[in-house]
C-alpha cells in the first residue's frame, strides 16, 4: 500500500465519489418538510430559543441540531430550500471526510474512491437525508468523521496525541452527542478506540483522560437537560424507564443484529433494489458475505490493524447498541415487531459510515498480501463502480419530496388567503381550526404538541394580520388551554369554540 501517494490522484480519489453523491443526492434540496418537522417549527415560532433548543424530545438531546435548526428557521422562515441545501452541502463534506478516514487507515487510493463512493450513493441514506428532523444524525457524522479522518492520519504519521488535540477531539464528540444522542455512545467508547487504535508510544494518559473528561461532561450536561425538561411528561415516558429498558434487552439484541445485517445488505445491494424483503436469502447471504470480509480481513492483517478494526468495530457496536435499546424499549412496550425498526432507513447513515469504513480496511489487507490478491479486490471494486453508475444512468434514484405535505400546508395558507380575501375590509376572519393531516403520525404519540391549521398559521405568516384584518382560529377547549399555557402569540391567536360561535 502506498505510504504517500502522488497528490493529483489523492485529490481525485477523493473528489469522484464528492461529485457521485452530489449527483444522486442533489434533487433533495426540493424536498419539502414532514412529520416531526411541523412539530419543530411550531415550537420554533412560539418558544424561546433556548427552551426549544434545550428540550428532550422523545428523550433525544438535539441541542446543537435545534440551534442550527432555529438559526435558518429565523434567517428563511418556513421556506424549506436552506435546509435542505444544508443538509446536502453537509453530507458532501462527509462523503469527503470518509474518503480521508479511508485513505488514512489503507493508503489506497482504489479504495479510497470507491468506499467512499459506495457508502456516499446508497439509497438507504434517504432516511436521512430526506427528513430535516434527522439533521441530528448527519450533522453528528461529519463531526465522528472529522476526528476518524484525523485519528487516521495521526497513525499514518506516527504522531503523538497531545493533550490540546485530545481535547479538541473530546470536544468535537461531545457537540455531536449534542446533535444526535446516540452520539453519547461514541464518546462512551472512544477513549476505549483510541487505546487500541493508537500504539502506546503515541498516546498519553493525560490524553486519554482528557477525552474521558469531555465524555463525562456531556453525560452531566445530559442528566441536568434531562432532568428539567418538560419531555419528562410525553407519554413516552414509562416506555423509556430503566425498568422497561431492561425487559426491552432481549428484543434489543435482535433489533441490534437486524439493524447491522440489513445495513450490511442495502450498502452493497440497494442501489440495484435487492435489499428489499429483508431478511430475504439474498439479504441475509449478503450481509454474511461482508461479515465473511471483515473476518478474512482480520485474520490477514497485522496486529496494529486488528486493533484498528477492533477500536472502530467498538463504535459501531456502541452506535447500533444505544440505537436498538432506544427502540427496542418503544417497540416492545407499544408491542411492535423490533423488526419495523431494524427497517428504518434513518438509522443507518452513522453506523454504515463505520461499516464501510471497517470493510475498506478489511478489503485492504486481503489485497496486501499479494498481486493477485489485490487484483482481485480491486476488480470487485471496479465491478461495483461500473454497475453504480449504469443503473443510476438508467434508473436514477426515487426521492420522494413530499409534496403531499407541501401541498396540504399550501392548502392551509390558500384557505387562509381566500376567507381574508371574502370578508368586509378590517373585519375579524375566524377560521374553524382543523388537524393538519401531515402531522398526525408524530401527534398520535404527541397529543396537543401542534394545534392544527393554527400551529401550521403562525409558522406561515409572520404576524396575525393578514392584508388588515385580525384571523383567529376556532379551537377545541383542550387546544384553546394548551395555547394559553404556552402563551405569547398562540395564546392570541386561538379562541375557544363557544366564543368563536358567538363572536
Amino acid at each position: 500500500m502506498p505510504a504517500h501517494p502522488p497528490a493529483r490522484s489523492a485529490i481525485l480519489a477523493s473528489l469522484l465519489p464528492v461529485l457521485a453523491a452530489a449527483a444522486v443526492w442533489a434533487p433533495i434540496r426540493h424536498n419539502y418538510f414532514w412529520n416531526d418537522d411541523f412539530v419543530h417549527l411550531y415550537d420554533m415560532a412560539t418558544r424561546t430559543l433556548w427552551s426549544f433548543s434545550s428540550e428532550l424530545f422523545i428523550g433525544q438531546l438535539y441541542l446543537v441540531r435545534n440551534l442550527v435548526f432555529a438559526s435558518l428557521f429565523h434567517v428563511f422562515g418556513p421556506d424549506p430550500r436552506p435546509f435542505f441545501w444544508s443538509m446536502l452541502l453537509t453530507h458532501l463534506v462527509n462523503v469527503l471526510l470518509l474518503a480521508r478516514a479511508i485513505r488514512g487507515f489503507t493508503g489506497d487510493l482504489v479504495l479510497t474512491g470507491v468506499g467512499a463512493a459506495l457508502w456516499g450513493t446508497c439509497p438507504v441514506l434517504e432516511g436521512a437525508l430526506g427528513w430535516y428532523s434527522a439533521y441530528g444524525q448527519v450533522l453528528l457524522t461529519t463531526l465522528v468523521l472529522a476526528v476518524l479522518a484525523a485519528l487516521a492520519a495521526a497513525v499514518a504519521r506516527g504522531e503523538c496525541l497531545e493533550p490540546r488535540r485530545a481535547l479538541w477531539w473530546g470536544t468535537l464528540l461531545a457537540v455531536g452527542a449534542t446533535c444526535y444522542t446516540a452520539g453519547l455512545a461514541i464518546c462512551a467508547a472512544f477513549p476505549v478506540t483510541l487505546l487500541l487504535a493508537l500504539p502506546a508510544r503515541q498516546r498519553s494518559r493525560e490524553s486519554i483522560g482528557i477525552v474521558i473528561l469531555t465524555a463525562l461532561a456531556v453525560f452531566a450536561l445530559y442528566a441536568v437537560l434531562r432532568a428539567g425538561s418538560s419531555d419528562a411528561d410525553v407519554p413516552f415516558r414509562e416506555a423509556l424507564t430503566g425498568r422497561a429498558t431492561i425487559a426491552a434487552l432481549p428484543g434489543a439484541v435482535v433489533l441490534g443484529i437486524h439493524l447491522l445485517a440489513f445495513g450490511a445488505c442495502t450498502l452493497v445491494l440497494g442501489f440495484l433494489g435487492l435489499d428489499r424483503g429483508y431478511p430475504s436469502p439474498i439479504g441475509v447471504a449478503t450481509a454474511a458475505a461482508v461479515a465473511a470480509v471483515l473476518v478474512l480481513g482480520w485474520g490477514r492483517s497485522g496486529s496494529a490493524v486488528r486493533r484498528q478494526l477492533l477500536g472502530l468495530g467498538l463504535l459501531l457496536a456502541a452506535v447500533v447498541g444505544m440505537t436498538a435499546v432506544g427502540r427496542a424499549s418503544l417497540f416492545v412496550f407499544y408491542r411492535e415487531p423490533v423488526l419495523t425498526a431494524a427497517l428504518a432507513p434513518r438509522y443507518q447513515y452513522l453506523p454504515l459510515a463505520i461499516v464501510t469504513l471497517l470493510l475498506s480496511i478489511a478489503l485492504a489487507s486481503l489485497g496486501s498480501r499479494s498481486r493477485p490478491a489485490r487484483r482481485t479486490v480491486y476488480a470487485a471494486a471496479a465491478l461495483w463502480a461500473v454497475a453504480r453508475v449504469v443503473v443510476f444512468v438508467v434508473r436514477p434514484l426515487h426521492i420522494d419530496h413530499h409534496d403531499w405535505e407541501r401541498a396540504e400546508t399550501a392548502r392551509v395558507v390558500g384557505t387562509v388567503r381566500q376567507a381574508v380575501a371574502a370578508s368586509p375590509p378590517g373585519a375579524v376572519v375566524r377560521i374553524e381550526n382543523q388537524i393538519f393531516l401531515p402531522a398526525q403520525f408524530i401527534l398520535h404519540f404527541l397529543p396537543g404538541r401542534l394545534p392544527g391549521w393554527a400551529g401550521i398559521f403562525v409558522t406561515e405568516f409572520s404576524d396575525d394580520t393578514v392584508e388588515g384584518h385580525p384571523v383567529r382560529f376556532v379551537v377545541s377547549a383542550d387546544d384553546w388551554r394548551r395555547a394559553q399555557e404556552r402563551g405569547g402569540r398562540i395564546a392570541a391567536l386561538v379562541e375557544p369554540a363557544s366564543a368563536g360561535s358567538n363572536p
